[in-house]
């Protein structure tokens, strides 16, 4: 017989919880949501990795999409830069994958265009940086260097203007 999948998100001004897998797995889920565990977004799509212990005070609530908008991208790689500085600064993840740029897309509701060779169009101007991993297997991950978070953060103060 096969085994059901079940799946839950949960979606707060403070925290975000996304779980999927067997029963007992979403009900301990649940469980600690119920426990009053501290805020955290657990996105299972993101292979489970916890994105952040950020109190809502600590980070500002903004979506992808609203985000993008701030910035005033045009070109595809000027939006994977900013996506990639939205999941660091927003999401609080440490590295992001082509994955994740691409939910980023999807939750922008933009469409995407070959994110893989705009990741490494950034990396050619030195904006995002391949993170190596030893002896893991999966999809690469990448950080931004200090030359992309910089190049975001001054289209940011340009569009506050």
């Amino acid at each position: 017989m096969a085994q059901s999948t079940y799946r839950i998100r949960i979606v707060k001004p403070e925290f975000e919880l996304e779980a999927e897998g067997d029963k007992a797995f979403v009900m301990d889920m649940i469980r600690r949501l119920e426990g009053n565990v501290p805020a955290f977004a657990m996105d299972v799509k993101s292979r489970g990795r916890q994105l952040t212990n950020k109190t809502s005070t600590e980070r500002k609530l903004i979506s992808a999409g609203e985000f993008i908008r701030q910035v005033g991208a045009k070109k595809h790689t000027d939006t994977v830069l900013a996506f990639g500085y939205y999941l660091e600064k927003y999401a609080g993840l440490k590295q992001f994958t082509a994955a994740d740029i691409n939910r980023c897309y999807s939750d922008a509701k933009m469409k995407n265009s070959n994110t893989s060779q705009i990741i490494i169009n950034n990396i050619r101007t030195r904006r995002i940086v391949e993170v190596k991993k030893k002896g893991e297997k999966g999809p690469k991950a990448y950080v931004l260097t200090r030359t992309g978070v910089e190049y975001i953060e001054k289209r940011l103060k340009n569009s506050e203007k």
